[in-house]
């Protein structure tokens, strides 16, 4: 077996005996240190170089998820589920680039077909078939645009397609269905289930609104359609629409006045009224004055003098004459009649009395009464001193200013005091706002929120140098620690090198310097001298008898 160099060989020596002086405590005890030491090495390397994940999408159903899981696995990107399954998880520097890709190919999709169907239209396709495959894709299109809806997860569409006849008792009309799955506890609101019944009756032809049903996952029953809703669904839409008016109106309220008095000096609260029955009255009124509307004349002469007698027996009669010897007239003695010609005079007049109908109808949902109250806090009046101090008192606003704010206030409500609306305008002194204290981040949340990565890098090589500073290192000078050569019972700790098995001209070179370092008188280093040899002979023995051995062989030559 071939010798290892003079180096290597005084390594290995050494190695041997410090093995051979440690104990088996020691020796476990430093075997421990050093698999500490390496798991920590080992745990820092992989905390530094694993591999982030952020959420690439949520709230998956089982179709979605595979379909996302598929397309990760083919371009062979890593990935984690969460969340049984609905929560898909990439790397972190790659979650951006995967979202607008997904994006750009229309996943995930909710598993629904969409008119991407007709990209590959097979040859010999039949009608029926291509109804068919178009109301799958209405269905779909649709089904993905409710889902679009923030407090929708999932949505499904069926659609009964309307049927045309030749006999109209025969006609089906078109109808639909949808279930939603709502996102946990969140509830539709009435207004978004009126809008998706709204969107399904515009996209399907002949479809209705009344003939459109949603219901969510539970089976219960969101919405009738526009036009067959119950009352209590109804009441809802009323709410909100009062809702959306007062809240409409005090933000403009607030809007026109925070200018005048300050930012946050004024609160406003409005109240409306609606009428909550839709209001039909015709009203028929007539006008007491006649009016002549027509008038039609007719006159009839004849000026022909005719000659005559009185039919009957007075006709017979000779004329009677008078004391004078003048004869009369027949009418007055019964003889003949003289006319001078006929006349007729015919008159019509037509008179109206005018009348005036009133059709009214009043939707429901009409604003019917209207109650404003506004707060404006004091006026505020800053003065500088001299030295430069700024000083803030408050002071009540005058009523003349009050009626003004109140008149602005009128006028960009649009109040109606014979409706009965009511506006009042207060001065009330608002209690001062407690400063709350501004929190500012930690050095540590400034620097971590920028340089993740380079902070834990640098946090872990702190912790593994103190570590090995202050338990590593303390814990190995206590199992290495040797006792000195003088005999003492003390026992000195050296570092490493120094504990290493020594060579023979370090043993030489000590053996001379204790041996000059006596006192040169008599033979009092013999016995010294022998009793330091033979100490260092037991501990040693090795190194004795290399040292022997070297005497020997420089006799020799």
């Amino acid at each position: 077996m071939a010798s290892l160099p003079v180096q290597w060989q005084a390594v290995v020596d050494r190695s041997k005996a410090v093995r051979a002086s440690l104990s088996t405590g020691q020796l476990v005890s430093l075997a421990a240190v050093f698999v500490g030491v390496l798991a920590m090495v080992i745990g820092s390397t992989w905390y530094l170089n694993r591999t982030e994940y952020r959420v690439l999408f949520s709230e998956l159903n089982g179709e979605e998820a595979a379909a996302v899981v598929d397309r990760l696995k083919a371009d062979d990107i890593d990935y984690q589920l969460q969340d049984n399954g609905r929560t898909v998880l990439v790397p972190t520097g790659s979650t951006d680039n995967l979202r607008l890709q997904f994006a750009g190919e229309g996943l995930p999709t909710s598993g629904r077909i969409g008119f991407e169907i007709f990209d590959k239209v097979a040859f010999g396709q039949t009608e029926f078939l291509e109804h068919v495959n178009y109301r799958r894709a209405l269905e779909g299109e649709l089904a993905r645009t409710i889902s679009s809806i923030s407090e929708v997860q999932a949505a499904r569409v069926h659609i009964a397609m309307q049927k045309e006849s030749l006999f109209g008792a025969r006609e089906q009309p078109a109808k639909a269905s949808v279930t939603l799955t709502l996102k946990g506890t969140r509830a539709l609101a009435p207004q978004a289930a009126v809008s998706i019944t709204n969107l399904v009756a515009a996209s399907v032809e002949g479809l209705r609104p009344e003939q459109v049903v949603i219901i969510d996952s539970n089976g219960r029953s969101l919405a009738r359609g526009a036009m067959g809703q119950d009352d209590g669904a109804m009441a809802s839409v009323d709410v909100e629409r009062q809702q959306k008016y007062e809240r409409d109106m005090s933000m403009k309220v607030v809007g026109l006045l925070e200018p005048v008095v300050g930012v946050e000096r004024v609160r406003a609260n409005v109240t409306v009224q609606l009428h909550g029955a839709s209001q039909e009255q015709t009203t028929e009124a007539y006008d007491p004055n006649t009016v002549l509307r027509s008038e039609q004349s007719t006159t009839e002469a004849n000026n022909a003098e005719v000659q005559g007698g009185v039919a009957g027996a007075q006709g017979n009669l000779p004329p009677a004459v008078t004391p004078a010897g003048t004869p009369v007239a027949a009418d007055a003695a019964g003889g003949t009649l003289s006319t001078r010609g006929l006349t007729k005079n015919t008159k019509l007049s037509n008179y109206e009395v005018s009348k005036t109908v009133t059709h009214t109808i009043r939707p429901r949902g009409e604003v019917a009464k209207v109650s404003v109250a506004v707060l404006v806090d004091d006026e505020h009046v800053s003065t500088t001193a001299q030295d430069g101090t700024v000083t803030t008192k408050r002071k009540a606003r005058d009523a003349a200013a009050m009626q003004k704010l109140q008149k602005l206030v009128a006028a960009s409500l649009g109040i109606d005091t014979q409706r009965g609306d009511q506006v009042s305008v207060e001065n009330i002194a608002f209690e001062a706002p407690l400063a709350e204290p501004v929190v500012k981040p930690t050095l540590w949340q400034r620097v971590s929120d920028h340089s993740s990565g380079a902070v834990r890098g640098v946090a872990v090589v702190l912790m593994v140098t103190m570590v090995l500073l202050l338990f590593v290192r303390p814990v190995v000078g206590r199992l290495l620690a040797v006792p000195s050569l003088d005999g003492h019972a003390q026992h000195a700790t050296v570092g490493m090198p120094q504990q290493l098995p020594r060579t023979i001209e370090e043993i030489e070179g000590d053996i001379e310097a204790q041996l000059d370092a006596m006192p040169q008188e008599g033979d009092r280093r013999q016995p010294v001298l022998t009793r330091r040899v033979t100490t260092l002979a037991n501990k040693e023995p090795e190194s004795a008898a290399k040292l022997v051995r070297g005497w020997l062989t420089e006799g020799r030559s």
